[in-house]
């Protein structure tokens, strides 16, 4: 099977199928649309007509070369044939898109049908790949990763219950554990159910009414749903929009308040009291159901594609199947504690003059209206692209290095006690007259060969810090690490870091590894499961994007590539190792003006992860100058496809810690560049103890200077003994060593290539030698 054939697909079901035919339709590079299952009535006939294809009314009329099945019926739960028909279809080695809702035993059984005949299975939800929803979820993690949850308050008709819970999923670090406290079950249309979801309180009002002759109709709402946290709450005001951001009041304890106003107000005053992101403007219905509603089931579709295909990872279909069983086990919770529905016949559409309600609106006068505020000029921003990291110093935000070195130093102090209470747990170092070497260590902690490296960098730091004692090949340990201990530098840990340095949810990462270290050690547990738990990339979003340093580095790297590209009429950019695309966003978002303008921009995006590749496809698919593939910079980048001198800029964002020889890839990277063009590297430059209880379980064993010293990460003197030898040009490290952020010890790199690089004076942090560059840290 071709990535570039064309998937062979029947549609079962003309009622809401009308949707799925229509999405096929809209995707005729990807999939034929081949026929229509259906009963046979006078609309199926009307359908299979108008799209010119076969009318089918039996599963034992379909062609055998069917590839893809979209079952658009209801499944068993809701008492139809949906679910019978996608066992049956899959039997045959059909891949097989099912309307949701599902009952989790159902879809069980699907998903093994489907494993054992060697086929997909999905289920479809449409709901959750709106626009305004997708916003709405964007907007969440954001906010989540910066301050937890307080309450959610939503409502929903239970005809679309299902939906709700996976939008939940998507917007929530995690939808367990799921209890229910309290139902009310008054007069009215809603019934409301109290509980928590992942452990936060909710509040689901339910339109638990319907009209057994239209049930699909005559719901007083799809989707609303607020998330409330300590700066003020974010609304899907309904499943198509808007998306809405309200700030909590905050009233100043001041004598003056009013000339405090006036004179000098807090920037949060000036902020709108609500905020409509994304737009304001809202789509018809009409707009609705024929175009928003198939562009989301194509996506849908698309993904079903990726996994046909094979251009998904096992993992992350497996990780997917994980999530929808959850999503429907915890659906068919709350759907079985609100009960049947109130059963309400001859219901009718009664749709009200929207004129009337505008006449009504427009009769009060905005009396209150705030004058446009005068902004001052500003310059034009420097060009000098080795200065680029001015433009981050806003992320600051107060933070100074009294609060950095109290965030580093506790967080250290928590990781080296659960590096030595895991060994001790397993029987190593848990006898202080005993001596143990690394053979024994590595026997009783029952140690995986392919992590026999990380645990000597562990000995090797405990060593450091004097938890240990090494002589002769052996270790010797006085000190009992006890779990109380260990929990209570955790606390620290999250009490110096959360709100500070990052989100909660960073240390919280690193705690959930700690809890799990004998498992890593033994190869039990995945350390990428952790990164990304369920498939989601929330953890991941808060370790690469909104702790402090990756604010600042991201943010200057974006400042960089804008700057270059200033005074260009074409840009070319290779970005290596993208992962989640972190930094990625930063970039794209500074170049998008400028494309708009007329920049004539060419970015390709890498990965050696097709499950990172298929994500950045779908994020950038507005942006038809970005393009995307496969490299693997531990092999020759010029055998991948890549040429040399054709790119003006090359990024490696925390990425090239993870190559086996730094000096080949640096080299290589090098080539890619045209005569002074521009590389763009931010890294770790210490050994972070927190890494080595997390991501080292993950990271490829280094052959250059690494494997001398037992790290993972290269001091800055390294890396400027790796330009030297590769023979840049000239190179700024940011941030210096006096800025605040300097004792979190990441580094971005600015390097122009070789002599040909232009000059435009450069200040003290640039320089051309070895000599020079040392200075650069001082």
């Amino acid at each position: 099977m071709t990535e570039t054939r064309k998937l062979r697909t029947v549609v079962c079901g003309s009622r809401f199928g009308q949707f799925y035919l229509e999405a096929v339709r809209a995707l005729p590079e990807q999939f034929e649309l081949v026929g229509l299952l259906a009963k046979g009535s006078e609309r199926s006939k009307q359908c299979a007509e108008r799209f010119g294809v076969p009318l089918y009314t039996d599963v034992a009329e379909l062609p055998d070369d069917i590839d893809l099945a979209c079952v658009v019926l209801r499944s068993t739960v809701m008492g139809g044939q949906g679910t019978k028909l996608a066992l049956e279809l899959l039997g045959r080695g059909i891949h097989v898109i099912s309307e949701q809702p599902i009952h989790h035993k159902d879809l069980a059984a699907c998903l093994k049908q489907a494993r054992q005949r060697g086929v997909h299975f999905m289920t479809g939800d449409l709901y959750v790949h709106l626009p305004a929803v997708r916003r709405f979820v964007a907007c969440a993690r954001e906010l989540l990763a910066k301050q937890p949850a307080l309450y959610i308050d939503a409502a929903c008709a239970t005809q679309v219950s299902y939906p709700l819970m996976h939008i939940l999923q998507e917007a929530l670090p995690t939808i367990r554990p799921w209890k229910i406290s309290h139902i009310i079950k008054d007069e009215g249309p809603f019934q409301v159910l109290v509980g928590q979801l992942g452990k936060i309180p909710i509040t689901l009002r339910a339109h638990n009414e319907v009209d057994p002759d239209d049930p699909d109709n005559h719901l007083h709402l799809l989707h609303q749903i607020t998330i409330g946290v300590a700066g003020g709450s974010l609304s899907l005001t309904d499943t198509h929009g808007p998306v809405v951001w309200r700030p909590r009041l905050h009233v100043p304890d001041l004598p003056d308040i009013h000339g405090m106003l006036a004179a000098d107000p807090p920037a949060y005053m000036l902020e709108s009291s609500t905020e409509v992101l994304g737009g304001s403007e809202t789509a018809s219905y009409r707009n609705i159901l024929a175009k928003q509603w198939p562009q989301a089931i194509g996506r849908d579709l698309s993904t079903m594609r990726d996994m046909i295909l094979g251009t998904l990872d096992r993992a992350a279909v497996d990780v997917r199947a994980q999530q929808e069983l959850l999503c429907s086990r915890q659906w068919q919770d709350w759907t079985q504690a609100l009960g049947y529905p109130v059963l309400r016949t001859n219901g009718q559409h009664q749709p009200v003059p929207l004129e009337v309600l505008r006449q009504a609106a427009t009769s009060i006068p905005d009396e209150f209206a705030e004058a446009d505020e005068p902004t001052a000029e500003t310059g034009e921003a420097s060009r000098d692209v080795f200065a680029c990291a001015e433009a981050a110093e806003s992320e600051l935000g107060g933070i100074d290095a009294k609060i950095v070195q109290a965030g580093v130093e506790r967080l250290d102090q928590a990781s080296l006690a659960s590096m030595l209470f895991v060994l001790q747990t397993k029987g190593a170092l848990a006898d202080p007259q005993q001596k143990y070497s690394e053979a024994d260590i590595f026997s009783l902690a029952q140690v995986a060969p392919r992590h026999e490296p990380v645990i000597l960098r562990w000995l090797k730091k405990l060593t450091e810090r004097g938890y240990l004692v090494q002589q002769d090949g052996t270790y010797q340990c006085a000190q009992q690490m006890t779990t109380e201990e260990v929990e209570r530098r955790w606390a620290l840990a999250k009490e110096a870091w959360s709100g500070k340095l990052g989100s909660p949810l960073v240390i919280d990462y690193l705690k959930n590894n700690a809890d799990r270290l004998a498992g890593l050690m033994n190869d039990t547990e995945q350390a990428a499961l952790l990164l990304f738990p369920e498939g989601r990339m929330n953890v991941a979003n808060a370790l690469y994007r909104e702790t402090l340093i990756a604010k600042y580095l991201n943010k200057s790297v974006a400042e960089a590539v804008s700057r270059i590209a200033a005074d260009k009429r074409t840009l070319r950019i290779l970005e290596v190792g993208a992962g989640t695309g972190a930094t990625t966003d930063g970039v794209v978002a500074r170049l998008r003006p400028a494309v708009a303008k007329g920049l004539q921009a060419e970015y390709l995006y890498t990965d050696v992860s097709h499950f990172f590749l298929a994500s950045a496809r779908e994020r950038f698919k507005d942006c038809p100058w970005m393009s995307f593939g496969v490299v693997d910079i531990d092999k020759n980048l010029f055998s991948q496809g890549l040429k040399p001198a054709s790119v003006d800029i090359v990024i490696a964002a925390g990425m090239l810690n993870n190559a086996r020889d730094t000096d080949e890839v640096i080299c290589g990277l090098l080539e890619c560049l045209v005569p002074g063009g521009w590389m763009l590297i931010t890294e770790p430059t210490r050994e972070f103890t927190e890494m080595l209880i997390s991501q080292a379980f993950m990271m490829t064993p280094p052959v250059d200077d690494r494997s001398k010293t037992q790290s993972t990460f290269m001091t800055v003197s390294q890396w400027l003994d790796v330009f030297a030898r590769a023979g840049v040009g000239e190179l700024a490290v940011l941030p210096k060593d006096n800025h605040p952020l300097a004792l979190l010890e990441q580094k971005l790199f600015v390097i122009q290539k070789g002599q040909e690089a232009v000059q435009s004076g450069k200040d003290a942090d640039v320089a051309r030698s070895r000599n020079d560059l040392v200075k650069l840290t001082n």
